[in-house]
């Protein structure tokens, strides 16, 4: 039969959101709070501009570094293989 209290509980519904369901930022021209995925702010209409490249964020120690060390991968595998 069905018991009423047994599913009349609501402990099991999950009202958190999911982490990445509100993703905002902060729109640069008008402040205004935006979706980061979005392109264009809509409450100014500014383009919003998402940086892709994989240098962003990246110290030029970083860069300088993973460039030498393909070098060098180039030099020892052309030194082991005439």
């Amino acid at each position: 039969m069905y018991d009423s209290d047994e599913y009349d509980n609501e402990d099991w519904i999950d009202d958190e959101p999911e982490e990445d369901q509100d993703d905002t930022m902060i729109c640069p021209a008008c402040g205004a709070e935006i979706f980061d995925d979005v392109d264009v702010c809509p409450v100014c209409l500014h383009a919003i501009i998402h940086d892709t490249s994989p240098w962003s964020g990246k110290s030029a120690t970083w860069i300088l570094m993973g460039v030498l060390g393909i070098i060098a991968t180039i030099v020892a595998l052309v030194l082991l293989f005439p």
